[in-house]
């Protein structure tokens, strides 16, 4: 979660493909609510 926060924050720099979580292209703050939801289902 950090990890995904840092890069939208633009203090990392993880790959594109592997911070979309929800694969719309983008990576955002949508990929946070999408990561929370699959931490929350297991």
């Amino acid at each position: 979660m950090t990890a995904l926060i840092n890069k939208i924050l633009g203090t990392a720099t993880y790959d594109d493909a592997v911070c979309d979580i929800n694969g719309d292209g983008e990576v955002n703050v949508s990929d946070v609510t999408a990561l929370i939801n699959i931490i929350l289902k297991n």
